[in-house]
Parts: structure tokens; C-alpha cells; sequence
């Protein structure tokens, strides 16, 4: 927030922001793009094409959601064409998930795309723009994991010992 600006000023500011940005992103770009993925569609295609090859269970993990619904993103993503399931040759019962070459080439385009608006962006921050953009990234992450901390401490059941 600005000094002085309320939060109805900081809301119409940010309103604004969107709408002129909103005109500035080709809608071409985030259709063909990102396939209309959900967010955890994004997480795991970004997992796949970090560590090539994973099993249910850590793609679940990563997603931080249970099994049953990562194995729904799983079949959605694989109806695509986007990933595929392959079955051990040493075991059978063992089934991994891999990107396939569709959805490399789309994980390829989503990062080539952020390189090149990113790259544009920051070209144009002097030193001093850029070094105080990274302190506020940082401060970013701090905020959002004290909040999730928060959040997973509400969760926590206190346990009360029976006599």
C-alpha cells in the first residue's frame, strides 16, 4: 500500500493495473500455451519435466493433493495427450507418468514464454529497480510461507491425554 492510500484507493489502483494488463496479454498465447491447465495440471507438468518420469504417489506429494485426485489429473492430462503412463518392464505392477512429446513442447513454450517476458521486463529495471525487486520476491516468500505455517498450525488437532 501506498502512504495515505486506503484500501478502497489500493483496490481501485489494482482493479486498474488488471484492466489495462489484461488488454496487453494475448489471449493466443495463454490458450495455446497453457492448454487451459489448472493449477495443478501446471505443478505437475513442471515435475514431469523436471525429473522426467514419476509415480503416483510423488506426483500426488508434489501437488499436495491425495492420491485419488492426482490420479484424476493424471487421466485428464493423459486424454490430452500430454503425459503418458508407462508400465515397468521389470514390474509390471509398477506405473510411471512421463511427458509426452506434446507436452514437452508445451512445458518447452510455457517456459520460453515466461523467459522472454520475463527477460523483457527485468531489461528494462536499472540495478537499483532490480535489486529491490528481488528483496520484495523475497519478502513475498516469507509473508506467504509465515501465512501457510499459520494455517497449518490451525489445522493441528491438540490432543488431550486420556487418564
Amino acid at each position: 500500500m501506498r502512504k495515505n492510500e486506503t484500501g478502497q484507493e489500493l483496490e481501485q489502483n489494482i482493479a486498474a493495473f488488471v484492466d489495462e494488463v489484461k488488454e496487453l496479454l494475448a489471449p493466443e498465447i495463454w490458450q495455446n500455451i497453457l492448454l487451459d491447465c489448472s493449477k495443478n495440471e501446471l505443478f505437475l507438468l513442471w515435475l514431469l519435466y523436471r525429473e522426467k518420469e514419476v509415480n503416483m504417489t510423488r506426483a500426488a506429494e508434489y501437488m499436495n493433493v491425495p492420491l485419488n485426485t492426482a490420479t484424476g489429473i493424471v487421466g485428464r492430462l493423459e486424454k490430452r495427450g500430454i503425459v503418458l503412463r508407462v508400465r515397468s518392464e521389470e514390474d509390471k505392477r509398477v506405473v510411471t507418468i512421463q511427458l509426452s512429446t506434446k507436452g514437452m513442447e508445451q512445458i518447452l513454450a510455457i517456459i520460453n514464454e515466461i523467459m522472454y517476458y520475463g527477460t523483457k521486463v527485468l531489461e528494462n529495471f536499472s540495478q537499483e529497480e532490480l535489486n529491490l525487486f528481488f528483496r520484495m520476491m523475497d519478502k513475498l516468500k516469507i509473508v506467504m510461507k509465515e501465512e501457510k505455517e499459520k494455517q497449518t498450525q490451525r489445522r493441528k488437532v491438540r490432543k488431550i491425554p486420556i487418564s
